[in-house]
């Protein structure tokens, strides 16, 4: 499975890092690929994942879920 969620916040390596870190730590993910030019990240997974949880992870870390 594969989603796109767009963020807002993020204006450096460190940040992006900070994403890519956040989300590849849930269960099922298999692949998590953020864009800062884009203002997105995509997530692979093996199963259905919850979009609260992606945005209370995203939010945790500092950002902002658009």
């Amino acid at each position: 499975m594969k989603k796109t969620i767009k963020i807002e916040g993020m204006q450096c390596n460190h940040c992006k890092m900070t994403v890519e870190k956040a989300l590849s730590a849930m269960e099922g993910v298999t692949n998590v690929e953020v864009s800062l030019e884009n203002k997105t990240a995509t997530i692979e997974s093996t199963k259905e994942i919850d979009e609260n949880q992606i945005k209370q992870l995203i939010e945790e870390a500092g950002f902002e879920v658009k």
